[in-house]
């Protein structure tokens, strides 16, 4: 059984933590998640994707979007990365030993090592997903921009009435709007400058003539592509038209166990740690006893992300805390935010306000 001490990477991009993301901008034409250390020790992970913070800019200082991933050992195994990395979506892990940084481990190399032994040879279409994100080629690079922080996704397809025109990803979207067209002096002109960004149609920075794969290729085939061509995902069809999508979760679901024990996989934002009193298992526990279970028949197969996003009120000692829910299963995609005090009660508003629009779905 393989483990992260045969994957390791020991060649490490570091930056410090009181660095301005204008000295860290370039170091992510090279990677997703940068290392940040205080004098020397580590203190957490910079992710590309925190890039699309509305409230960055150049001066802000990176420790303020600090990201604590699952910490690993050299002897955790490739099932229980692919594990990490998908309940998680992060797909660039530390490995330490004693708080030792002793390398990274990214999900390029992890779904390497899998396929070679496992599912290589079945074809894409057994992994991809089928109801992939879409959007016109009118869209505005704002809207676009919500959809990939709305729904974590680090690539997109273009899609003129049927026909695949393009595809958008996270680091055209931050080269556009953090870079900008020039290099504006102070917050105002900055601000000015990505506001007038936004308002572009997402036509004028797409990737045109994107790489489609047909469904009958090989998982293996595909994400040799994908590595190739440095994509952060590969779109999956034929004569221009989509049929599906595949990206790193794509490649690791099937070696992360959820599907093994669960119908419904949860997958929990990496900033719910953040919020007091929130317990992952607990969390399991409440959304599969009080809420999943009624539902797994109806939903066949499927996914319930969950964001947790901690305020500053309190109410008889409990944070005031917004619960974003979405779920996705055979019938469709269900979404709802809700607040409430505690992560338990904000987490049950959310899925009192699923149920309600299940049930009515049923009766359509």
């Amino acid at each position: 059984m393989f483990s992260a001490q045969d994957i390791l990477r020991k060649e490490i991009i570091k930056k410090d933590s009181n660095d301005t993301f204008s000295h860290t901008m370039n170091l992510f034409d090279t990677t997703d998640a940068i290392i940040i250390t205080d004098q020397d020790k580590y203190q957490g992970m910079l992710l590309k994707r925190s890039l699309m913070e509305p409230t960055i800019t150049p001066h802000t200082k990176i420790h303020t979007f600090l990201t604590h991933p699952p910490k690993l050992t050299s002897t955790t195994t490739l099932e229980e990365i692919a594990c990490a990395m998908v309940t998680n979506n992060i797909y660039t892990l530390p490995v330490l030993d004693n708080e030792k940084l002793l390398g990274i481990v990214t999900a390029d190399d992890v779904i390497k090592k899998l396929t070679e032994q496992t599912l290589g040879t079945q074809p894409i279409k057994t992994i991809m997903c089928t109801t992939p994100l879409s959007v016109n080629p009118e869209e505005t690079i704002g809207k676009v921009l919500h959809l990939f922080r709305h729904h974590h996704i680090p690539y997109l397809p273009i899609v003129d009435h049927t026909t695949i025109v393009g595809t958008i990803t996270l680091d055209i979207l931050v080269k556009n709007i953090f870079h900008g067209p020039s290099n504006a002096e102070g917050r105002d002109n900055f601000e000015s400058e990505r506001r007038q960004q936004l308002d572009i149609p997402i036509k004028t920075i797409m990737q045109e003539q994107p790489l489609l794969i047909s469904p009958e290729t090989s998982i293996k085939d595909v994400h040799q592509k994908m590595h190739q061509f440095e994509l952060p995902g590969v779109l999956i069809g034929k004569e221009n038209h989509l049929h599906g999508i595949v990206t790193h979760k794509e490649f690791l679901a099937p070696y992360a166990g959820l599907e093994k024990e669960e119908t419904i996989a949860i997958q929990f934002h990496h900033r719910n740690t953040k919020v007091q009193g929130f317990d992952k298992e607990q969390a399991v526990e409440l959304l599969h006893s009080e809420f999943l279970k009624n539902y797994e028949k109806y939903l066949e197969l499927g996914y319930l992300h969950v964001s947790l996003e901690q305020h500053k009120e309190t109410k008889q000692g409990l944070f005031r805390v917004v619960c974003e829910m979405k779920l996705s299963g055979k019938p469709g995609v269900f979404y709802a935010t809700q607040e409430g005090y505690g992560p338990q009660q904000a987490m049950r508003n959310a899925y009192l306000a699923i149920e309600h629009q299940i049930n009515k779905a049923k009766k359509t």
